[in-house]
Protein backbone atom coordinates (compact mmCIF):
# COMPACT_ATOMS: atom_id res chain seq x y z
CA UNK A 1 0.00 0.00 0.00
CA UNK A 2 2.78 2.44 0.83
CA UNK A 3 4.26 1.99 -2.62
CA UNK A 4 1.08 3.42 -4.11
CA UNK A 5 1.06 6.60 -2.01
CA UNK A 6 4.17 8.63 -2.74
CA UNK A 7 3.27 11.40 -0.29
CA UNK A 8 2.93 9.02 2.65
CA UNK A 9 6.03 7.12 1.56
CA UNK A 10 8.01 10.36 1.38
CA UNK A 11 6.75 11.53 4.77
CA UNK A 12 7.57 8.16 6.29
CA UNK A 13 11.10 8.32 4.88
CA UNK A 14 11.46 11.79 6.43
CA UNK A 15 10.20 10.52 9.81
CA UNK A 16 12.63 7.58 9.70
CA UNK A 17 15.47 9.94 8.84
CA UNK A 18 14.50 12.21 11.74
CA UNK A 19 14.45 9.25 14.12
CA UNK A 20 17.84 8.02 12.89
CA UNK A 21 19.27 11.50 13.42
CA UNK A 22 17.79 11.87 16.90
CA UNK A 23 20.05 11.82 19.94
CA UNK A 24 18.04 8.92 21.38
CA UNK A 25 18.55 6.68 18.34
CA UNK A 26 22.20 7.67 17.83
CA UNK A 27 22.88 6.85 21.48
CA UNK A 28 21.13 3.48 21.12
CA UNK A 29 23.20 2.67 18.00
CA UNK A 30 26.45 3.69 19.70
CA UNK A 31 25.78 1.61 22.80
CA UNK A 32 24.68 -1.34 20.63
CA UNK A 33 28.05 -1.20 18.85
CA UNK A 34 29.85 -1.15 22.20
CA UNK A 35 27.89 -4.20 23.37
CA UNK A 36 28.70 -5.99 20.11
CA UNK A 37 32.41 -5.59 20.83
CA UNK A 38 32.16 -7.66 24.03
CA UNK A 39 31.94 -11.38 23.21
CA UNK A 40 28.76 -12.97 24.54
CA UNK A 41 27.35 -9.81 26.07
CA UNK A 42 24.52 -9.35 23.54
CA UNK A 43 23.43 -12.94 24.18
CA UNK A 44 23.39 -12.35 27.94
CA UNK A 45 21.39 -9.16 27.49
CA UNK A 46 18.94 -10.95 25.19
CA UNK A 47 18.48 -13.70 27.78
CA UNK A 48 17.81 -11.08 30.47
CA UNK A 49 15.26 -9.35 28.22
CA UNK A 50 13.59 -12.65 27.27
CA UNK A 51 13.24 -13.70 30.92
CA UNK A 52 11.86 -10.29 31.88
CA UNK A 53 9.35 -10.48 29.02
CA UNK A 54 8.23 -13.99 30.00
CA UNK A 55 7.66 -12.96 33.61
CA UNK A 56 5.52 -10.02 32.50
CA UNK A 57 3.53 -12.15 30.06
CA UNK A 58 2.91 -15.11 32.36
CA UNK A 59 2.01 -13.44 35.66
CA UNK A 60 -0.49 -10.87 36.92
CA UNK A 61 -1.21 -8.78 39.99
CA UNK A 62 0.63 -9.56 43.20
CA UNK A 63 2.30 -12.61 41.67
CA UNK A 64 3.73 -10.42 38.90
CA UNK A 65 5.11 -7.95 41.43
CA UNK A 66 6.65 -10.77 43.46
CA UNK A 67 8.22 -12.40 40.38
CA UNK A 68 9.61 -9.07 39.18
CA UNK A 69 11.09 -8.36 42.60
CA UNK A 70 12.73 -11.81 42.63
CA UNK A 71 14.02 -11.27 39.10
CA UNK A 72 15.47 -7.87 40.03
CA UNK A 73 17.29 -9.40 42.99
CA UNK A 74 18.60 -12.31 40.91
CA UNK A 75 19.84 -10.03 38.14
CA UNK A 76 21.05 -7.04 40.19
CA UNK A 77 24.73 -7.82 39.63
CA UNK A 78 24.20 -8.16 35.89
CA UNK A 79 22.20 -4.92 35.72
CA UNK A 80 24.91 -3.10 37.67
CA UNK A 81 27.48 -3.76 34.93
CA UNK A 82 27.93 -0.27 33.44
CA UNK A 83 27.64 -1.28 29.78
CA UNK A 84 24.61 -3.49 30.45
CA UNK A 85 22.85 -0.68 32.29
CA UNK A 86 23.81 1.82 29.59
CA UNK A 87 22.42 -0.48 26.88
CA UNK A 88 19.15 -1.24 28.68
CA UNK A 89 18.59 2.47 29.39
CA UNK A 90 19.31 3.40 25.75
CA UNK A 91 16.98 0.65 24.56
CA UNK A 92 14.26 1.82 26.96
CA UNK A 93 14.58 5.38 25.69
CA UNK A 94 14.34 4.27 22.05
CA UNK A 95 11.31 2.06 22.73
CA UNK A 96 9.66 4.97 24.59
CA UNK A 97 10.28 7.23 21.58
CA UNK A 98 8.67 4.68 19.28
CA UNK A 99 5.70 4.28 21.63
CA UNK A 100 5.25 8.05 21.81
CA UNK A 101 5.23 8.26 18.01
CA UNK A 102 2.75 5.39 17.74
CA UNK A 103 0.48 6.89 20.42
CA UNK A 104 0.58 10.32 18.79
CA UNK A 105 -0.36 8.85 15.42
CA UNK A 106 -3.24 6.88 16.93
CA UNK A 107 -4.59 9.89 18.80
CA UNK A 108 -4.25 12.27 15.85
CA UNK A 109 -5.85 9.80 13.45
CA UNK A 110 -8.73 9.05 15.82
CA UNK A 111 -8.12 5.33 15.50
CA UNK A 112 -10.03 3.51 18.21
CA UNK A 113 -8.79 0.34 19.81
CA UNK A 114 -11.36 -1.74 21.72
CA UNK A 115 -10.85 -2.01 25.46
CA UNK A 116 -8.72 -4.95 26.48
CA UNK A 117 -6.29 -4.80 23.55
Amino acid sequence: MLKNDLRINSSLAELISSIKNSEIYRNYEEVSREVGEVPGLQERIDEYRRNNFLIQQNHEGEELLQKLEEFELETAAFRSEPLVDKYLCAERDFVKLKQDIDNRMLSELEFSIPAGF
